[in-house]
């Protein structure tokens, strides 16, 4: 497995079991000032929705909210 997969499986697992807004920022918090998860948002829209549609974005912050009361 080279360090793209890897990475992927890791985010992958982080969003099953935290969600997408607790893996971003459970990421955020790990990343020192050279990582290169500091660019957030960058890194978000280039590999966390990597491959999905804005509606599957969507359609899962939706969910997340009501699940969660925000």
């Amino acid at each position: 497995m080279n360090r793209e997969e890897l990475i992927a499986k890791g985010v992958k697992c982080l969003i099953e079991n935290l969600g997408y807004i607790e893996a971003g920022e459970f990421l955020e918090e790990i990343a020192d000032n050279n990582n290169e998860y500091d660019d957030y948002t960058e890194w978000r829209r280039e590999n966390l929705f990597k491959g999905m549609k804005d509606e599957e974005i969507i359609e899962n912050a939706i969910k997340y909210s009501m699940t969660n009361n925000i």
